[in-house]
């Protein structure tokens, strides 16, 4: 077995092949996906109820309700493709998030076309969107099962540190030069400490077609947290958001808040009064929390705890001090509601870090490295972290948990919140993770 840099990449073998040779293409397999599904949700079913030859006299009922399912199937699937992209959101594992995005892109299609005062067949226009989340589930069960990609690390003994995930297979540089077995990519730590045989041979594989990835960069990929080993300063400029969409996104989660309003009313009405029922005391709990940049500001939510209780700040397992109705409020997450008052007050957002209390904010910033980053971004009523992780406490689950935020500043963006937001219901209606 030869050792790394020995015969780097791209070098021809005695046989006249390169030394180590990318894996075919997998571009194709994103065209089959939009194809296929185009002709299985659009295409099929329009004998069903189009006879006769469609767009032969112009533009009737049938010819665009054709054309509207072909407009929705083409922004849920570009929409489903987009989201999952993020880690832990595939649709074999979470197709939860693909049912709303299909059922909104539809509705909003419908929207249009009532607006529009135009014909169309509304069983064909929604049957449409069942076929749609149908053929998305299918194709996600096929590239789980059967699209395994192979990658070659550097140096090999990275490889035990590598994410464990079924459709990826770690493989030593030696093992795929001897064997000549087609890699996707590269994975090696892109610093210093390579020698000079193992930057030739990244070097060949660049050459060979390749993609030569940093080990860092995959395990951000594939788990959704950006490890905090190895963090460096150069890096926090990456951990910046575009401000052009964080203004962007305030003023729609301003008009978004003041539009659910007339919904959310009765149900904080309901709840307000459940609470008063229930145990003696105030409504409302405030707590004072650290927000954007350090500022402390204090936290609305209603009150699931015997008024008066001591004890610690954090939450345990079965908490004696919790009520009836609050432990209700606390796994639907109904106690977060009042804190619309402190998105409109512009104390937090919808989607972002969730605020620490304060004295558990300062210890945490003296025990955990970088945890002060978190507050580049105004705090959220939910985030990546809770959808992924839920409820922490001890040091080791909160450095987990700044790794989640951290992953959550280097990509905020409108792909990314709406993800959390469709995971987050999901979380809510399952009432997991709460104490």
């Amino acid at each position: 077995m030869r050792a790394v840099g020995q015969s780097p990449a791209g070098e021809q073998s005695s046989r006249g092949t390169p030394a180590i040779r990318s894996a075919p293409e997998r571009f194709f397999e994103t065209w089959l996906d939009a194809i296929g599904g185009f002709i299985f949700c659009v295409l099929l079913p329009i004998p069903l109820y189009a006879p006769g030859q469609p767009f032969s006299e112009g533009i009737g009922a049938t010819e665009q309700t054709i054309l509207a399912t072909a407009a929705a199937y083409g922004i849920a699937w570009y929409c489903g493709r987009r989201l999952d992209a993020f880690p832990r959101a595939t649709l074999q594992g979470n197709i939860g998030y693909l049912a709303p995005v299909a059922a909104i892109t539809y509705a909003a299609i419908a929207v249009l076309l009532v607006l529009l005062r135009s014909d169309y067949s509304r069983v064909q226009l929604f049957g449409s969107g069942l076929l749609t989340v149908l053929w998305m589930a299918f194709v996600a069960q096929l590239r789980g099962r059967y699209l395994v990609r192979n990658y070659a690390v550097v140096p090999s003994k990275l490889i035990p540190q590598m994410p464990v995930r079924a459709a990826c297979r770690w493989l030593s540089y030696e093992d795929v030069e001897e064997m000549g077995i087609r890699v996707d990519a590269m994975v090696a730590d892109l610093g210093p400490d390579l020698t000079e045989g193992q930057v030739a041979a990244l070097a060949g594989a660049a050459i060979a077609g390749v993609p030569v990835l940093d080990r860092r960069y995959m395990v951000e990929t594939m788990t959704g947290r950006t490890p905090l080993g190895g963090l460096m300063p150069n890096e926090f400029g990456a951990l910046l958001p575009s401000r052009q969409y964080l203004v962007v996104r305030r003023g729609l989660e301003l008009l978004l808040t003041l539009l659910l309003l007339p919904l959310l009313l009765p149900i904080l009405g309901a709840v307000a009064l459940a609470v008063r029922l229930d145990s003696p005391g105030p409504i409302f709990f405030q707590q004072e929390r650290v927000g954007r940049r350090g500022r402390v500001f204090r936290m609305i939510k209603f009150r699931t705890m015997y008024h008066g209780a001591g004890g610690p700040s954090f939450t345990a397992e079965s908490d004696p001090r919790v009520t009836r109705v609050g432990h209700t409020l606390r796994r639907f997450r109904l106690d977060e509601l009042p804190q619309l008052v402190n998105v409109l007050r512009g104390d937090m957002s919808w989607v972002g870090p969730r605020p620490e209390a304060l004295t558990l904010d300062q210890q945490y910033v003296q025990d955990i490295p970088h945890f002060a980053l978190r507050g580049i971004v105004r705090p959220g009523v939910t985030g990546w972290a809770q959808i992924n992780q839920g409820y922490a406490h001890e040091a080791d689950e909160m450095r987990s948990k700044l790794e989640y935020d951290l992953y959550y500043l280097k990509h905020c963006s409108l792909w990314l919140d709406v993800m959390i937001v469709l995971r987050t219901f999901a979380v809510v209606f399952a009432g997991t993770g709460a104490r």
